[in-house]
């Protein structure tokens, strides 16, 4: 019995069960391509894998998918009809637009989280019984999951997130044979269009919204305060981002207190003993984080001046490199005009060439070659001086302004440091000042109780006496300065790190583009000189050529 006869060629010639290599794909590529003279100029061009955009390998009894990173430009890859068990080896096809896989022996949705191009994700006729590991998939338009084998409705509370999935097909699969599922599609899915391919009417969305009313109501809340967290916390990371670069981060709240406390539970405890130490901990809570907030919001301040010197610099710089620009492609203009103008005198003095040539000729043109040669070593060579010179100047400028914006910049970071090393000294006059009161207010609570054994059980530990009492209260003090200390430090040495860093790169960027600029102006001269010479070198031969005549003549 002969193979499907329906099936292209070269299809047939792989009947047995096999995994994708190149030969394949190249053989695939011309079949697929352009027929007559298309497909001749097609063929004579060359096979490009690279920059292939669309393959077709159906019918093939493939096994497993595999080597397709030789086409990392793909755009629609169609694998249906194989017996493919295992999505796979497809991470760097990251251009895919459309994908399918349908008719083959997949059992499990993975491996398709970095395709995020794709819009059309055809799995038809498969083993899957979890539609899952799509979330990366953003773009998701036509989604094909058809004579599968799904049986809960999880999946549609799963796809509801996709708002540009706007064709679904579920035909087929367990789960919708069960009664009220088209209904619960269509409630829960209001970015879908069609359904099966066939459009959802109005009627058939007010229906099923009508039978799930109050439900869609509760989600829509739930979803709405979800949106509203998610909302927050990316605005956070946002204004994390923003305030590290200011060096100022976890400045902007109370995470700088709570971080005391988190490894002081005697701290935290001894700030709970009655009214007064709750007093005393609240108002230093409020002073504290009132002093960490103006710091941010001087640290915020002093960035933004900053990027702002640093922007004004940048202006300068660019403008000056653009002014020397414009004038080195001034004078080199010039030099390949005169050039043009040499160049088109030798031409002529070659044509004098043709045929019988006197002696006299031959004299006047290798004068003149001669004189052609000095004339234009000349003006490369006063080019070169001139290019040069605006180089080094500027170079001189560049290094002039880059000086003395280091010098504002580095005065700037001294005065925030300054400024902010007061605002650490105030954090810690503050814990100072918390940690005397609270000594005070227990001491003075302590005074009320004539006998110890009256002394509440959870005190003892604590403040038994004042020895202990000293000894908790200091060490609670000791752990809150190593915070602020750290923080402190740590804001120092990031700010004078930035500073090093960014002058020694100015400095180094400088160097790079003066030696790469020295460079360009040397082979410029160098090349157009050489190509002169190669033209006179070949009117110097021509010439020798004829005085050989001539001689032979004589």
């Amino acid at each position: 019995m002969n193979v499907q006869e329906d099936v292209p060629t070269i299809l047939q010639e792989f009947v047995q069960a096999r995994v994708i290599n190149q030969e394949m794909l190249i053989n695939l590529i011309i079949e697929q391509g352009p027929k007559g003279v298309a497909g001749k100029l097609f063929y004579e061009d060359g096979i490009n894998l690279d920059e292939t955009k669309e393959i077709r390998i159906e019918f093939f009894n493939i096994l497993k998918i595999d080597h397709l990173w030789v086409m990392p430009n793909l755009v629609k890859l169609k694998l249906s009809n194989n017996i493919i068990e295992k999505i796979e080896n497809l991470d760097i096809l990251v251009h895919l637009k459309e994908l399918d896989l349908s008719f083959n022996r997949i059992k499990i949705m993975e491996n398709l989280n970095n395709l995020t191009k794709l819009e059309i994700l055809l799995l038809f006729n498969n083993e899957i019984s979890e539609i899952e590991n799509l979330d990366n998939l953003c773009n998701l338009t036509i989604f094909s999951i058809g004579n599968n084998a799904i049986e809960d409705w999880k999946h549609v509370m799963y796809l509801r997130k996709f708002e540009n999935l706007h064709s679904l097909n579920m035909s087929g699969n367990p789960c919708t044979k069960q009664d009220g599922y088209l209904d619960y599609v269509f409630a829960f899915l209001p970015q879908l269009i069609y359904y099966e391919y066939k459009i959802i009417t109005n009627e058939q969305r007010k229906a099923a919204i009508e039978k799930h009313y109050r439900t869609l109501n509760t989600l829509g809340e739930t979803e709405l305060k979800e949106k509203q967290e998610l909302d927050a916390k990316k605005e956070y990371k946002k204004k994390l981002v923003f305030l590290t670069a200011a060096y100022v981060e976890h400045l902007d709240g109370d995470y700088l207190f709570n971080q005391m406390f988190e490894n002081d539970k005697e701290g935290k405890d001894l700030s709970m003993v009655n009214e007064d130490t709750q007093n005393a901990y609240d108002q230093y809570k409020i002073n504290f984080i009132a002093v960490c907030e103006e710091l941010c919001e001087v640290g915020v301040k002093e960035n933004e001046k900053r990027m702002e010197e640093i922007n004004i610099f940048n202006i300068a710089i660019n403008e000056g490199k653009i002014a020397s620009q414009n004038q080195g492609r001034k004078i080199v203009n010039e030099v390949l005009q005169k050039k043009a103008v040499i160049t088109a005198s030798v031409k002529q003095l070659l044509k004098k060439l043709v045929g019988d040539v006197d002696v006299a000729t031959l004299e006047d043109i290798s004068q003149k070659a001669q004189q052609f040669s000095e004339e234009f070593n000349d003006i490369v060579t006063d080019a070169w001086t001139k290019l040069m010179s605006i180089e080094v100047e500027l170079h001189e400028q560049v290094e002039d302004v880059s000086e003395i914006f280091r010098m504002n910049l580095s005065d700037m970071v001294d005065a925030f440091l300054t400024t902010a090393r007061g605002y650490f000294s105030q954090l810690r006059n503050s814990e100072a000042e918390y940690n005397d009161t609270v000594n005070g207010a227990i001491l003075y609570y302590l005074s009320g109780f004539g006998d110890d054994t009256k002394i509440p059980q959870h005190m003892l530990n604590l403040c038994e006496d004042k020895d202990m009492l000293n000894y908790n209260l200091s060490n609670s003090h000791d752990k809150h300065l190593l915070v602020i200390d750290a923080r402190e430090e740590t804001m120092l040495n990031r700010v004078k790190n930035w500073l090093d860093e960014y002058t020694e790169e100015l400095v180094k960027s400088e160097i790079e583009r003066n030696s790469q600029q020295i460079l360009e102006t040397s082979h410029f001269a160098d090349s157009q000189q050489q190509e002169l010479l190669q033209l006179l070198q070949q009117l110097n031969l021509n010439v020798n050529d004829s005085e050989v005549v001539l001689a032979l003549d004589t």
